[in-house]
């Protein structure tokens, strides 16, 4: 038998941003060309104030309230962290609409001293985060919301005994949808011991699954499983329609900042980053009713402010077959979060990353363009090495763990040499005049005439393959410093060649 403990938090929203539930507060977003009311403190309801008001007409009827931006993103995170202590009381927690956790207690009360003691200790948990709670414990989800939510007390109601505590409630206690709400209220049902006693047969007739599933409810029943939140396995996706058809990109980026947030938010909940994403828009017209783009995230993340800005960036030369529909994204590579710490004061961090850079690189020219040197066991060195992919925590499978300071790297492979490599090797000697003086390379032939050589270093000698069909090879190589940079040359049976340039 399934018991559910509910935990309403009826002020968290605006407890998590510092205010007390008994002061004059709400948070307000922008919809409906205003900002409105968002989430209220229990004092903002008690004076009249209501969801969805304006700004402005709620500063007319109070006004001391307080106004403060909603931060939908940031109550997400604090709102998934609460549930994940919660963990320590059942091991399936969800979160349950806008002010309430869930926990499936059947099999794990008794390990509490049962159900007034789980519950007990869920009060007290979160009361030390300092957030004022409401619990109750039935056999369904919606029964111990509605009774959270209309109780003035903690409630644990017996099993099979949930419909006598639930007559009395409103039936919006039961999480109606708008549709259903309307048709109860149209044949002048108010409360849920009301619809309780309609006929069961009636019921599905008339009002569909969800009056199926509510009438089960509201007559003591269980109505459903069990679902935990926290425990999801299957893809994370989110879709959402565009308010009409649209070729212009301005109602993309508008529903992609909430897809964003819900993309990050089920992130969370796994402890995962996103690695690639698909985006799917659904087009008008029957030749081509979908038009996929994949995108590479670069650095792994799950801060939606980056996914916001990489997919920003990558739509911008977005051309789309037919006017769009809907828009779908879903993450098709997600990888273990491990907490990637950027630097507090590296001032390259507020650029684009280096990993970001090579994933829009890798969308736009392909993956065979991005490589990194290989070193290869070779005398010559033009042959030292080949094209590799770019390995990293942007690669296949790749965790941040296993990345390679590249700088690191050549600084020990060159501290085993003579003298130093240049960055850039030309994948041909290159055949040049130069002039010198007692062996040694005085000036160089360049595009623009003559270039005096200001600095010589070498000679190092180079030499081996002899066994080669062309007879291998014996050069002399010097690094030399020109006014436009310093370049790596060699003589080979007196002829010259430039084989590279340093950075």
């Amino acid at each position: 038998m399934q018991r559910v403990l509910v935990i309403h938090l009826p002020a968290f929203r605006v407890e998590r941003c510092g205010w007390s539930p008994d002061e004059l507060v709400a948070l307000t977003d922008e919809w409906k060309s205003a900002v409105r009311l968002a989430a209220l403190s229990p004092a903002a309801k008690a004076a009249g104030l209501r969801w969805g008001m304006s700004a402005s007409e709620a500063r007319a009827r109070e006004p001391d309230i307080m106004l403060e931006p909603l931060d939908r993103h940031g109550e997400l995170i604090d709102r998934l962290a609460l549930a994940e202590s919660l963990r320590n009381l059942s091991d399936r927690v969800g979160l349950l609409w806008d002010e309430d956790v869930g926990l499936d207690i059947a099999g794990t009360s008794h390990l509490f001293g049962g159900e007034r003691g789980i519950l007990e200790r869920a009060r007290q948990l979160v009361e030390s985060f300092g957030h004022q709670c409401r619990l109750a414990v039935a056999d369904d989800v919606l029964a111990a919301g509605a009774l959270a939510h209309s109780s003035h007390d903690d409630t644990i109601i017996e099993q099979g005994q949930s419909a006598q505590a639930l007559s009395p409630l409103p039936i919006d206690a039961l999480r109606l949808t708008p549709d259903l709400r309307l048709a109860l209220t149209t044949v002048g049902i108010d409360c849920i011991g009301e619809f309780a006693r309609l006929d069961a047969a009636s019921v599905s007739g008339r009002f569909g699954e969800e009056g199926v599933h509510t009438h089960r409810v509201a007559n003591g029943h269980q109505g459903s499983d069990w679902l935990p939140v926290l425990q999801e396995t299957s893809p994370i996706r989110v879709q959402t329609p565009l308010g009409g058809s649209t070729t212009t990109l301005e109602p993309v980026i508008f529903a992609l900042r909430g897809i964003t947030a819900q993309i990050s938010a089920q992130l969370f909940r796994r402890d995962a980053v996103a690695v690639r994403l698909a985006l799917r828009f659904g087009l008008e017209g029957k030749d081509s009713n979908m038009q996929l783009m994949r995108i590479r995230v670069g650095r792994p993340t799950r801060n939606p402010d980056t996914l916001m800005r990489v997919l920003h960036h990558r739509l911008e030369d977005l051309k789309l077959r037919a006017p769009a529909l809907d828009l779908a994204v879903e993450v098709e590579e997600s990888a273990p979060d491990s907490g990637i710490q950027p630097g507090l004061h590296d001032r390259t961090e507020a650029t684009e990353a280096f990993s970001d850079l090579r994933a829009r690189l890798a969308d736009a020219l392909g993956d065979k363009a991005i490589v990194q040197p290989v070193l290869v066991e070779s005398w010559r060195p033009e042959r030292a090495w080949r094209d590799g992919p770019l390995e990293g925590p942007t690669g296949p499978g790749r965790p941040s763990t296993m990345r390679v300071d590249p700088v690191s790297l050549l600084w020990r492979h060159q501290s085993n040499l003579k003298s130093p490599r240049p960055t850039l090797l030309l994948p041909k000697p290159q055949n040049i005049e130069v002039r010198s003086r007692f062996d040694q390379p005085i000036a160089m032939h360049m595009s623009r005439g003559w270039a005096p050589i200001a600095r010589a270093n070498g000679p190092e000698r180079l030499q081996g393959e002899w066994w080669a069909d062309d007879r291998g090879f014996d050069r002399d190589y010097w690094v030399v410093h020109l006014r436009d940079g310093t370049a790596w040359i060699y003589r080979d049976r007196e002829r010259w060649y430039l084989h590279g340039w340093f950075d």
